[in-house]
């Protein structure tokens, strides 16, 4: 295998990978491990030292998902204001369907074909004879021929019995009530026909008062987390708010006309905006007492929102069965490990994975490879700085060596601290560009090895120097 430095000028001459999983760099063990997460589902703990590649790990598995397919709406709740109803959009190519979430009433919006097969005859969409489906506009089925009940405005006894059930709330609209048992509770059924494809199921418990059916318009519902939304959130940690949402407070409520209705203060945590996509916690230890919030999400996968605030209007507002499936990602250093809660990193390993990433990584042709691509790769989303030249890539491979041998003691090594290397890159373009060089050179990297240190280091190499005057600043530029 030709190594990448053989020929080589500058690091414009290399192309960088498109593919995220490709610009990863050492942790070919973790990438596998996270794609076959991704594919199952399964969520993913990730350990390891600052800067050595855990959050692009997670931008990377978010490419692997598929688009999401549920849109979360909030509905108003004339009978208790102060709890909204969620309804979840199910898309299913050009066939929405809506479920709406309650405990004594739902509604659901659904094709002719699921449909109770009497209920689909009665109201057109099926044939009586043959079974076959179309659209009720259609006077005959298009499969065997047969008269279809289509239009309620024939004369015989069947269509005079149906005319008492129905009830025409607008031209286009027709009604069927039924009494149905479903799970041991009765209920009042109503299908409503809005268009050749879509019926309208509203289920109201018997005896309970709850509106079956809430007004459509756009001050009564309100998109939660919208379809077309980037499903990968990433939060620090820090704040349980962030996390799990909050409800806006409002001085007077969700009093009629003066407040704010309970349903448009709902503010949504990332868990909920993470449907079906990746939740990325940083310093997951962070959250402390508050990882059993998210625990509780991860295996109800819906979770409430509701006021944090005690002193303000939302604390009397909740909203239950927001939906939040989502794959968890989180991280954390090494040293923060004990801080997990014991009941978050079970469920992590008996449904995921704990994944401990490299710090470094042995010295070769390959790898020496690799970090030449890093480089270019650096240089090419800085955007501000000019490519370097062989001999300085030469040289950061060199501080690469060093920063393994001190960091972690290994020699022969590679460093994998990615974001410091990334650091050196940047400050050695910096340097090139004070110069008025179109390419950054060997001299740059070795000024910009001493400037990437932190200051401790500088002054530990000071000591180490037995200096008694500052590093002269004349060195650096």
């Amino acid at each position: 295998m030709t190594s990448l430095l053989n020929g080589l000028e500058t690091t414009a001459q290399i192309e960088s990978p498109k593919n995220l999983f490709q610009r990863i760099i050492g942790q070919d063990p973790a990438v596998s491990i996270v794609q076959s997460a991704v594919k199952q589902r399964r969520h993913v703990l990730l350990c390891g030292v600052p800067g050595i590649g855990k959050s692009m790990l997670a931008k990377a598995a978010y490419t692997l998902l598929s688009p999401p397919t549920q849109e979360i709406r909030l509905r108003k709740n004339p009978e208790q204001p102060d709890r909204p109803i969620v309804v979840a959009s199910q898309f299913e190519g050009e066939q929405q369907k809506l479920d709406e979430v309650s405990e004594n009433n739902f509604a659901l919006y659904v094709a002719p074909d699921r449909l109770p097969v009497d209920v689909s005859i009665k109201m057109g969409f099926r044939c009586s004879r043959c079974g076959s489906l179309s659209v009720p506009s259609e006077p005959s089925c298009v499969d065997c021929g047969a008269t279809k009940r289509c239009d309620w405005t024939g004369s015989d006894s069947y269509h005079g019995l149906f005319r008492m059930l129905d009830v025409v709330q607008e031209p286009a609209l027709r009604t069927l009530t039924s009494l149905e048992d479903i799970a041991g509770m009765s209920y009042h059924v109503t299908y409503e026909r809005y268009r050749d494809n879509e019926i309208a199921v509203t289920r109201r418990l018997l005896g309970n008062n709850t509106v079956s059916k809430m007004e459509k318009t756009a001050h009564d519902e309100r998109v939660l987390v919208g379809r077309n939304t980037i499903r990968f959130i990433r939060v620090s940690g820090a704040s349980h708010v962030e996390l799990l949402g909050d409800i806006k407070h409002d001085p007077y409520g969700s009093a009629e006309a003066l407040g704010m209705a309970a349903h448009l203060r709902v503010i949504p945590g990332a868990i909920h905006e993470a449907h079906e996509g990746i939740l990325y916690i940083d310093e997951v230890s962070a959250l402390g007492p508050h990882q059993s919030h998210l625990l509780t999400a991860m295996q109800d996968r819906s979770y409430p929102i509701s006021g944090h605030n005690p002193l303000g209007s939302g604390a009397a507002v909740r909203v239950d069965n927001v939906p939040c499936d989502f794959i968890l990602f989180a991280s954390c250093n090494t040293e923060n490990i004990s801080g997990i809660l014991p009941a978050l990193r079970s469920r992590i390993r008996g449904y995921g994975y704990e994944v401990m990433l490299s710090s470094w990584m042995k010295k070769n042709a390959e790898n020496e490879d690799k970090i030449t691509r890093f480089i270019s790769q650096t240089v090419e989303e800085d955007g501000k700085i000019p490519h370097l030249t062989r001999g300085s890539v030469e040289e950061v491979i060199r501080v690469a060596e060093r920063m393994a041998t001190q960091l972690d003691g290994q020699k022969n090594a590679l460093t994998l601290r990615l974001r410091e290397l990334g650091g050196l890159v940047r400050i050695a373009g910096d340097l090139a560009v004070q110069d008025d060089e179109q390419l950054v050179q060997t001299t740059h990297v070795k000024r910009a090895e001493v400037l990437s240190k932190g200051i401790d280091m500088i002054d530990l190499c000071s000591q180490s120097c037995k200096r008694t005057e500052p590093l002269n600043k004349d060195y650096f530029f």
